[in-house]
């Protein structure tokens, strides 16, 4: 197979393909700026890791790669809202908010926890 030459290459061009347009719909469908991309890409193709295939007609890829089943628990849809707990303001006075809404866009690596998108701040956080 000669390098740089994606017609050669069918397969993974078709799956890069695929995965660039549900990213592209992903954030279109909730009016997301385009930095997130990388957030809807590591998502779509955890998703498809955990799903049933073509070719793999009944097991997932992941479960060929580490044979057992995947806990699909929990799973989340990208950009779902999430209410973050607010720690340590500045007030403390009862009526203020304790929550904050925000919306997910992944897990964090390593620990129980989930990244959000803070539209305010237009930051990546960790909770």
């Amino acid at each position: 197979m000669a390098p740089y030459s994606p017609s050669q290459n069918g397969i993974a061009e078709h799956i890069n393909q695929t995965l660039v347009e549900l990213v592209h719909a992903m954030l279109t469908a909730k009016d997301l700026p385009e930095f997130l991309l990388e957030y809807a890409a590591l998502h779509v193709a955890y998703m498809q890791n955990q799903s049933f295939t073509k070719h793999l007609q009944t097991s997932t890829p992941y479960q060929e790669w580490y044979n057992k089943k995947p806990n699909v628990s929990h799973l989340c849809e990208f950009c779902t809202p999430v209410w973050i707990l607010l720690q340590g303001q500045k007030e403390e006075r009862k009526m203020l908010p304790k929550l904050k809404h925000q919306v997910y866009i992944g897990y964090d690596d390593g620990v129980k926890a989930v990244k959000y998108y803070s539209a305010v701040t237009c930051k990546i956080l960790t909770s």
